[in-house]
């Protein structure tokens, strides 16, 4: 049938209308929609208006999504595309558009190819008098008047925006009252979604829920190897409650370390066509706002039966690794397993007794298996870092501390810590080696890939250092990570390293899941897939459903069968990507939010802003939101350098260049545009004199 309309638009002069397409098929219009949205969707035709003609050769097709600073740009074969400036206004949020790229390099949205996302939160508002709806992304919003006389200024509403006939149009359709503008987390709520989460669920949903056991029964066991009598524990955050890896570490006689990482058997619960398995699917991750969660599964399984909670018999997925001298795992085996976790350990305890040697109550037992577990880390650091060349690029996270009523009273950028990087080379060590036994043999499954980056961009960064004083060459070669790994190498050691090294990570490619296997850049990797966080993503999910059927049918994986599975994965490895950015937006933005309310409150104070960007417009950074401030905010503080054209402070000499520290008054806080406006004052006192330019080649 699809055949049949690409063959009535070629024969009606290259465009034809709906009403036309419906006389001459003999299809019921629903149907046709369908046909129709699946052509538009693989790029065979476009749509304007109510009329169909075949792809154009010149379109693009993309996906919409938006900058910390709210801007709309297209996420296009791993490059983002600013969209021209007020340029088609009805595009939402994760609609997938044809488009054109004209001189200056922006997209021109031509037409909306399929809305992934339709539902957004609006506020009502009154303006002179006038009751007015106004979206999350400032449009207005046009209900009926039956709806809208239901409501008041200050609610917060879900409507469905759905693209109309006529190009540049939504239809909107009211669909419940959400909260009040002044409900505490309505800002958490309204951001979750806006980016497609949420914490409803359907009564079929909760029906099987409620089906599941809530604990394990000894029918379960057969076929697992129990370890409910070794010593092991996870370790997490001090207020995590869905807790999927616990460790545990044994030496050997030769001096191997033997490491056991226990998953959480969610695939043991969770199937395939269940109505818990269909939600997974949609949502694929949960999400972290703040101190709200919104789970792929619901909090009864993620903190329940799928949780490694101490004291409780628990059904998991084994890898066991026998790992040498070098950091290499030179056997492995992967098994279904009971266990029962011995404690409950979190980071900062961890942290103390490793680096510090204070044993903090309730650890005594378990000193030598952290130490044993924390040498085979180090083991494992060293291989991935100098024989694969793993980048580790400085962290940007933000811890927070929060008052009782949720307001954030501390940030602090996020430190080295030794349990979270034991526990990360520990979870990488698993998933490379279940990436590899798949891999090896030849069974579909979904692949963390992450490619290597433009040798242009990774360049043009590396030309702005050099402007600002730093001694770094350009790359010839970039496919090899190590490449990457000598140039921070180089740079690690100064102050202003973490926003040097967030610049650089700005020009690797984005992580994706796909069923080819590209390898892992960064990690230096050429096989690895996420196969530690079943609770929360759906990729780790699948996974352990591909380990099941290796473990428990083998046998019944004919060509048919793993050709199915095979597409299965990669139309869900596609919409997990996808919906990663979407989480990671969501989590920036409400992180944003709440740091814009703490900066509301405190407007007239002194603040220490950090440099990002410089040229005419200067990117700062105050408790990790940014904004821009024009170069001329400079001119009555700090002198010109007219020959090297940078600003210098009259009475220290320091450069205003990246990483520098400056004093700034804070004027006023935007929280619909996510930024502040602030008076500069001068430069910090702290700001570290650069050291001697580095000579070393990289």
């Amino acid at each position: 049938m699809k055949e049949r309309i690409i063959e009535i638009i070629k024969n009606s002069a290259g465009k034809v209308t709906f009403k036309k397409l419906s006389k001459q098929l003999t299809i019921d219009d629903c149907e046709l929609r369908q046909l129709l949205q699946e052509l538009k969707s693989a790029g065979q035709i476009l749509q304007k208006d109510n009329t169909y003609t075949l792809f154009p050769e010149d379109l693009r097709i993309g996906t919409i999504s938006l900058s910390s600073f709210g801007n709309k740009y297209i996420f296009y074969a791993g490059e983002k595309i600013s969209v021209a400036a007020d340029f088609f206004d009805a595009c939402l949020l994760h609609d997938t558009v044809a488009f054109t790229v004209n001189k200056r390099g922006e997209a021109e949205i031509v037409s909306i190819v399929e809305r992934t996302l339709g539902k957004m939160t609006c506020e009502v508002i009154s303006e002179d008098g006038k009751k007015m709806v106004k979206s999350s992304h400032g449009d207005d919003v046009d209900l009926a008047k039956e709806i809208l006389d239901t409501l008041f200024p200050g609610d917060i509403i879900l409507v469905n925006a759905q693209p109309s006939d006529v190009v540049g149009y939504n239809n909107y359709e009211f669909i419940k009252k959400i909260g009040r503008r002044d409900d505490p987390e309505i800002d958490d709520l309204a951001i979750a979604l806006n980016y497609g989460f949420d914490n409803d669920y359907s009564p079929e949903y909760m029906e099987e829920v409620y089906k599941l056991p809530t604990e394990v029964s000894e029918s379960e066991l057969a076929g697992r190897v129990d370890y409910r009598q070794q010593r092991c524990f996870t370790i997490d955050g001090a207020y995590t409650k869905d807790m999927d890896d616990g460790v545990y570490g044994e030496m050997l006689e030769n001096g191997n370390i033997r490491v056991y990482v226990h998953i959480a058997d969610v695939s043991h619960y969770i199937k395939m066509g269940s109505k818990i398995f269909e939600r997974a699917c949609e949502k694929t991750t949960s999400l972290y706002l703040n101190n709200s969660v919104f789970h792929m599964l619901h909090y009864i399984i993620a903190n329940g039966i799928c949780s490694l909670n101490p004291s409780v018999d628990r059904l998991a997925k084994t890898v066991v690794m026998e790992i040498d001298q070098n950091g290499n795992i030179v056997d492995f085996d992967i098994q279904k397993s009971v266990i029962n976790s011995q404690k409950k350990m979190i980071y900062e305890d961890v942290d103390e007794l490793i680096m510090h040697g204070n044993i903090p109550a309730g650890y005594e037992k378990f000193q030598k298996e952290l130490y044993v577990l924390y040498d085979a880390a180090v083991r494992l650091e060293k291989r991935y870092v100098f024989k694969n060349g793993k980048i580790n690029f400085a962290s940007n996270e933000l811890d927070k501390t929060y008052t009782a009523d949720g307001k954030i009273s501390h940030i602090e950028l996020r430190h080295e810590s030794a349990s979270r990087k034991m526990i990360e080379n520990l979870m990488i060590a698993a998933n490379e080696t279940v990436a590899t036994w798949l891999s090896k043999m030849e069974i579909p499954t979904l692949y963390r890939v992450h490619e290597f980056p433009n040798l242009e961009k990774v360049n043009n960064v590396l030309e702005e250092l050099r402007k600002n004083g730093y001694t770094v060459k350009p790359i010839k070669d970039i496919s090899n990570s190590k490449s990457m790994q000598k140039i921070l190498n180089v740079l690690s050691g100064y102050q202003e390293y973490p926003i040097i090294s967030g610049m650089l990570v700005m020009t690797m490619q984005r992580a994706r899941y796909s069923v080819e296997n590209f390898g892992h850049y960064a990690l230096g990797l050429d096989a690895y897939l996420h196969f530690t966080s079943p609770i929360r993503r759906l990729a780790d999910l699948l996974v352990h459903m591909m380990c099941e059927l290796v473990l428990i049918d083998y046998e019944k994986l004919t060509p048919d069968v793993l050709g199915h599975y095979e597409e299965m994965l990669k139309e869900l490895g596609s919409k997990a990507s996808r919906m990663e950015r979407q989480a990671d937006a969501a989590e920036r933005l409400a992180e944003q939010r709440l740091i814009l309310k703490t900066l509301e409150a405190n407007i007239g104070n002194i603040y220490e802003a950090t440099i990002i960007e410089t040229g005419k417009r200067i990117k700062i950074r105050i408790d990790g939101v940014d904004t821009f401030i024009s170069c001329y905010q400079l001119d009555d503080v700090f002198a010109f350098d007219r020959t090297r054209k940078i600003y210098y402070d009259r009475d220290t000499g320091l450069h205003v260049k990246i990483g520098a520290k400056i004093l700034v008054e804070l004027k006023s806080v935007s929280s619909i545009n996510g930024s502040y406006r602030v008076i500069v004052l001068g430069m910090a006192e702290h700001n570290e004199v650069k050291k001697k330019l580095l000579k070393k080649d990289v």
